[in-house]
Formats: C-alpha cells, sequence, structure tokens
C-alpha cells in the first residue's frame, strides 16, 4: 500500500517541482547553518581555554547570533512554501476527488457506502496536508542536518563519527521495518472510523423508522461495538507508534554514553580538545533533533501514504459511463428508437431487460408499467445515460446514445427519479439549479406546469422559502412537483418521470400529465408509473414483464386486449373502492370496473383478436412476444435469434477513451 500510496502521491507534486526544489535550497541553507553551530561553540571553547582576548569572544557570539537568524528565516520560508504546495496538492486531489465522486455510478457508490466515500474526501485529506506541509519540511531538514553533522564530526573524531554513525543507522532501519506495519494498522483505524461514519450517516436517516419498530437499543449496541472495534484498531496504531518514538532518544542516550567513556579517553591521551569533545555533544543533542524529526516525519509519511491509498483507490476506479472517443454535437428532437436493446445484471446473473424494440416519435408521451422488478427504471434510465445498454443500441434522431456527448445529451434529456433530491437553499433556487440568471416569469411557468403554484401560498414567503435540508420543509408531493418543476425550467427535448408522481395525489398527478401532453410539440414524455391512472391518457402505453415488453398500445387497447395491463388497472380500480368506499376513479366505481372486465373478458373469448384494427395490432404483437420468449432460436419479428446470444454472456462492448487525472 505504500508504495502505491507514493505513486498516486508523486504526480501531484510535478506542477509543483519548482517550489520543491526552492524548499530544497531553503532546508539546505537552515540545515548549514544550524549544523556549523557547534562546529564555531568549539573552536571559541579552545580558544577560551588557551587564554584568547575577549573581543574574540564577541566574534564568536555574533557569529552563533547570525546562524541561528539564517536558521530561524530559512525555516519559516521552508515552512511557508511548503504549506503553500500542501495547499495547492490538496485543493487538486479533492477537486478530482469530488469530480470522481458525482461520475460513479449507482453500483460503485452503494460498494463503498456513503460514509466511507465521506472520510476518504474529507479526514484522508488532513494526512496528506499533514505530509506534505510538516512531514516534507521536516524530513528534509532532518536528512541535511544528519549529513552535514556527521561529516563535521567526521572530520574531528573518524572513530567516534563511525560510532555514532553506525547506530543512527541501526535506528533509522529499524524505524523503517517497523514503520510497514504502522501504515497498515493507521489504514485500519481509517477503515474502522470509515464504516463508524457509514453508520451513523445511514441510521440518522432511518431514526423515525427505528423510533417506530423500537430499535433503539439494539442499534447503540451495534454502534458501541463499532466504537469497541475503532478503539481497538486505534490502540494497536499507538502501540507499534509508540515502540517507535522512543528508538531514537535511546540511540542517542547510548551514544552520548559511548561518546562521554572514548572521548573522556581521547582528551586524556591528548587525541582531542576539549573544545572538540563540547562539539561532539552538541552535535549528539542536534543529531538528536534530527532523529526526532525524522520519526515524526516518517509517522506523517505512513500516514500520508495510507490516506493517499484510500484516495487512489477512488480515484482510479474509471465511471462507466463515459463519453465516446470522438462525441458527436448533435441537435435533438427526441425522436428515440430501440433496437433490440438488452441489459445484463452480472450481479445476479440474469437479463434485467431483453429483446426491446420500441419507437418513440418526438412529442409522444409513453407510459411504461408493469410489476414490481419487470425493469421498468432500467428501461427509463438507458434514456438518460444512467445505465448503457448491453445489447443493442438506442438512438435519438438516428445518433446512437453513446455517441452523443454527455453534457449535451443531458442537456436535452432530463431526469426526474421517485427519489427527490433538494438542497438547503430558497425554493427559487432548487427549482433553476444548473439554469443561471433564469427569469422569474420560466421559474413561475414551471412551477405552475407542475401545480407547484398552487402550494405556494401556504408556504411562508412562497418562491423564496427556504427549503430544508433535503427537503424537510415540504411534503413528499411537495418534493416531486418542485423536481418537475426543476426539470421543466430546463425545457428539455425528452422528459423521463421514473414513478416521480408517486406522493403527488392522483387529480394533481392527471392535471400534470395532462399539462406535459399540451405541450407535447416540446417535450417527449416517458413516464414510469405504479399507477394506471398516470399513464392512461398517453400516446402509448408499453407493459413490461420479466423484463420484455409483453402489450403495448393506448389506454383503449390495452383493456381490449385482456391481459396483463386490464388486470391491473382494475385491480387499482378495485383497491381504491376497498380503501373507501366513497372513492371513484375516472372510470367508475369497483362495480362498473367488475361490470367492464367482464363485458371485456367476455368479448376477448368471442373474438381472440381483440376489437378493432388497434387491439388486433396488439394482440399479434403480444402473441409473437410470447412465441419469442418460448426459447432461444425462435422467429421474432421475422429475424432469426442465435441460442447463445439469447442466453449468453452481453454481446455489446464499448471502448471508451479515459479521461486522464493526475495519479493514474
Amino acid at each position: 500500500m505504500k508504495q502505491q500510496g507514493l505513486r498516486f502521491l508523486l504526480p501531484y507534486m510535478r506542477p509543483y517541482r519548482r517550489q520543491l526544489l526552492i524548499g530544497v535550497l531553503y532546508a539546505f541553507i537552515g540545515a548549514g547553518a544550524q549544523a556549523f553551530s557547534p562546529t564555531l561553540l568549539g573552536h571559541a571553547v579552545d580558544n577560551l581555554t588557551q587564554g584568547v582576548q575577549p573581543r574574540v569572544l564577541i566574534y564568536y557570539a555574533a557569529g552563533l547570533i547570525g546562524l541561528a537568524a539564517t536558521l530561524a528565516v530559512f525555516r519559516y520560508l521552508l515552512r511557508m512554501l511548503t504549506g503553500q504546495i500542501a495547499a495547492g496538492i490538496t485543493y487538486r486531489m479533492s477537486a478530482d476527488m469530488f469530480h470522481r465522486l458525482l461520475l460513479f455510478d449507482k453500483e460503485t457508490r452503494e460498494k463503498y457506502g456513503t460514509g466511507d466515500l465521506l472520510s476518504r474526501a474529507t479526514s484522508d485529506f488532513i494526512y496528506i496536508w499533514r505530509f506534505y506541509s510538516a512531514g516534507f519540511q521536516m524530513s528534509i531538514h532532518a536528512l541535511f542536518l544528519l549529513l552535514i553533522g556527521c561529516s563535521l564530526i567526521a572530520l574531528t573524531s573518524p572513530l567516534l563519527a563511525l560510532i555514532v554513525m553506525a547506530m543512527l543507522t541501526t535506528s533509522i532501519f529499524i524505524q523503517i521495518r517497523l514503520g510497514r506495519r504502522l501504515e497498515q494498522a493507521f489504514s485500519n483505524v481509517q477503515a474502522q472510523m470509515a464504516k463508524i461514519s457509514s453508520f451513523v450517516e445511514e441510521h440518522l436517516g432511518a431514526a423515525r423508522m427505528l423510533r417506530a419498530y423500537a430499535q433503539e437499543t439494539a442499534v447503540v449496541a451495534e454502534f458501541r461495538k463499532a466504537n469497541q472495534n475503532y478503539v481497538a484498531d486505534n490502540l494497536r496504531f499507538v502501540l507499534q507508534s509508540g515502540a517507535i518514538s522512543p528508538l531514537p532518544r535511546f540511540v542517542v542516550q547510548l551514544a552520548s554514553t559511548v561518546v562521554m567513556f572514548v572521548g573522556g579517553m581521547l582528551i586524556v591521551d591528548g587525541s582531542m580538545t576539549v573544545g572538540q569533545y563540547v562539539q561532539f555533544i552538541v552535535y549528539l543533542t542536534l543529531l538528536n533533533g534530527a532523529a526526532q524529526m525524522i520519526t515524526g516525519a516518517f509517522e506523517r509519511l505512513q500516514q500520508g501514504s495510507a490516506a493517499a491509498g484510500r484516495i487512489g483507490e477512488v480515484l482510479q476506479r474509471w465511471p462507466k459511463i463515459v463519453d465516446a472517443r470522438k462525441p458527436v454535437k448533435a441537435q435533438l428532437s427526441g425522436s428515440i428508437h430501440f433496437n433490440d436493446v438488452g441489459v445484463w445484471a452480472a450481479d445476479q446473473q440474469r437479463w434485467v431487460l431483453r429483446h426491446i424494440d420500441l419507437d418513440i416519435p418526438a412529442g409522444q408521451t409513453i407510459g411504461i408499467v408493469g410489476p414490481t422488478g419487470a425493469g421498468k427504471s432500467m428501461l427509463i434510465g438507458l434514456l438518460g445515460r444512467i445505465h448503457d445498454p448491453d445489447e443493442g443500441n438506442i438512438t435519438m434522431d438516428g445518433h446512437d446514445l453513446r455517441s452523443i456527448k454527455l453534457n449535451a445529451l443531458r442537456d436535452h434529456v432530463i431526469y426526474v427519479p421517485q427519489e427527490t433530491l433538494l438542497f438547503s437553499m430558497k425554493l427559487r433556487e432548487n427549482i433553476a439549479l444548473g439554469v443561471p440568471n433564469t427569469p422569474e416569469s420560466r421559474i413561475y411557468r414551471a412551477a405552475e406546469q407542475s401545480r407547484l403554484a398552487n402550494d405556494l401560498p401556504q408556504l411562508p414567503r412562497g418562491l423564496e422559502s427556504l427549503v430544508g435540508e433535503r427537503g424537510a420543509t415540504l411534503s413528499g408531493g411537495q418534493k416531486q412537483m418542485l423536481a418537475i418543476a426543476r426539470a421543466l425550467v430546463r425545457d428539455p427535448k425528452v422528459l423521463l418521470l421514473d414513478d416521480a408522481l408517486s406522493s403527488v395525489d392522483m387529480k394533481t398527478s392527471a392535471e400534470i400529465i395532462q399539462e406535459l401532453r399540451a405541450s407535447q410539440t416540446r417535450h417527449t414524455c416517458v413516464i414510469v408509473s405504479q399507477r394506471m391512472a398516470a399513464v392512461q391518457d398517453a400516446d402509448q402505453i408499453i407493459v413490461l414483464d420479466h423484463g420484455e415488453i409483453i402489450e403495448r398500445g393506448t389506454h383503449a387497447e390495452l383493456l381490449a386486449l385482456n391481459g396483463l395491463y386490464a388486470e391491473m388497472y382494475y385491480r387499482e380500480i378495485e383497491q381504491a373502492q376497498e380503501d373507501g368506499p366513497n372513492v371513484k376513479s375516472e372510470n367508475g366505481d369497483a362495480n362498473s370496473a367488475r361490470s367492464e372486465r367482464t363485458r371485456q373478458q367476455s368479448h376477448h373469448s368471442a373474438n381472440p383478436n381483440g376489437g378493432g384494427a388497434g387491439a388486433n395490432a396488439v394482440a399479434g404483437n403480444t402473441d409473437r412476444r410470447r412465441a419469442s420468449a418460448a426459447g432461444p432460436g425462435q422467429d421474432r419479428s421475422g429475424r432469426a435469434r442465435d441460442a447463445d446470444r439469447r442466453d449468453g454472456e452481453p454481446t455489446h462492448k464499448r471502448n471508451v477513451e479515459r479521461q486522464q487525472l493526475p495519479g493514474d
């Protein structure tokens, strides 16, 4: 992990090579000034023992003060420079990190978890900062101090210098060996902290549900267990770090004892002067400080390397949805064609969608219904390139969606999910998100189209009302109407509503659909819904089951077909009557629904192909779909299907050009 972390950090240093070289120069000058101080002091002591004039001592004192001032100035300059480098590097890294997180697909985000990604995007950067700011300047200053100091004491007494350098080398080697374990221990601490962050984030969001199910005690116990694991990992890190910290002090103390004994013997036989002896003692003090700085820098290096490895793991994971090698800039009108589209779920080892052939003329409103798990959200997600098909292709105005530049596509195709994401800002700012300088009239018109304008008088300040975090001040229906208004203010060519009316009452939902149909010359609208009433006025309704289109047609044609759509539709009416005796649908109450269903079944028995040309077409299409589903190799729409292609792995593979980030 250390090599991976350091390898990832180095490219971010390249733009700062000049500043780094200047920093090395500052460190060299500062360390040189500090290293020459003991030599000057040793000469002063020798001159003092020889009875030198007092004015000579003044020169030595001035020299020592000058060296101290030089050290202070260049240490300050080095610290300022490394602080600027650290700020620039962490800024670039965090910007890359945030950009990559925004591009991640849902599966990747779920793999890591929100808390883990939050930890990597925040606390890990603190250790990157510490490494570049404090760790870098400490390490290069200490290294120069060791090199210069050891060179000077070698000139004074090679024997003592050899003893001291052997001890220091042994100390540094042991620190490096122990440091590898230290890095792994720190990685475990960060990983455990990420788990705690994920746990807190997940359970705070579900606090109301936990209280409703009386799970507070169980959740607190689980949190305590996670916290105990964090404490245990932290203690292991502290113990290993504590084993390294005393080592330099012990080595220097041992070296001081050796110098005192051997140096005393050398003074006795005249091989060393008192000044040289004092010089050695002061050098040992300096080298002790340098060794401690190296220990601190080494610890920061391990932490920074571990943090960089965690960040690099995320940054080196490329998003699945990217621009083509040579994307086209197309003028889109909203005409869509699905050509034998299939989506393979590798984790489930099954086809989520298969053999989807569908034409959506520009300006039409299309409804998509079906049982839970039929593939409705996956189908609508393909249009906004939230996913890409593994088989077949989707074209818009004759251009493959994958060939259209992503930004251009998403300017024209707006996706509104069921779960509305709002920001803690004014209502108007949430509506105009991503559309700067939006005119007031345009914002209000979008609010009218989504019927949010009907609720504005109930809000404290209308469009100026502050929306709480994640829309806490709004009801579920108001959130969804706001999300639709946000989409409409962008005037998209294609509007995708993924069950985006589920929290809106049926009357308001019908009004919104009618409003969208009234402006259908501007919008191609695709609506996924669990409620049949939300799509019954669509130009075409698609019924999905087990990932395939089993029925298609208008509301009347599908009722005449008396298939899955009719079953779901009449069940919805009956359920509404059961929920309240006074509840009626637009087509009558439950008794009327039963009568109509009986009549349709009788009519279908008399005429299996349905009623009218439209119904015949639908029934014929359904029969062909069922025949296609009978087994691999069956003829479908006049085209033979190879068995391996029907039941094997995805055949469509894409080559995309990756956008390089530093550290790849």
